[in-house]
């Protein structure tokens, strides 16, 4: 396995701002202006986060890569208009969009951390 004995930055951030949208959500589905649709959607995507939240976890010692890098910003933009579209949880549709996008890059810089790590 190509990893390394400290924990890989882009990694630690990736699932930082994945916990930070979780407590984000969690913080919403408990507001008591969310109606039962919008709850039923966060709670989805919750789950979906702390999947990948799992996943990240068990990548963090592998070795720093430019092109693992370089999807940060994506990641960090797509974040943003995540936390954006939370705001505006009334729209249903335009928050799965967001975190379904969201999720696609992560999953991009899940995949890549994965073949990193499996290469030896």
């Amino acid at each position: 396995m190509a990893t390394q004995d400290t924990q890989n930055s882009d990694l630690v951030g990736i699932y930082q701002t994945l916990c930070d949208q979780q407590d984000d959500l969690s913080a919403e589905i408990q507001k008591p202006a969310t109606t039962q649709a919008q709850a039923q959607a966060i709670s989805t995507e919750i789950q979906e986060i702390a999947h990948r939240i799992i996943l990240v976890q068990n990548l963090l010692f592998t070795e720093d890569s430019g092109k693992l890098s370089a999807l940060v910003p994506v990641i960090t933009a797509a974040s943003t208009d995540l936390t954006t579209a939370i705001g505006q949880i009334q729209n249903v549709n335009n928050f799965l969009a967001t975190v379904s996008s969201f999720l696609s890059d992560v999953d991009d810089a899940i995949d890549l951390a994965k073949t990193i790590a499996a290469a030896a």
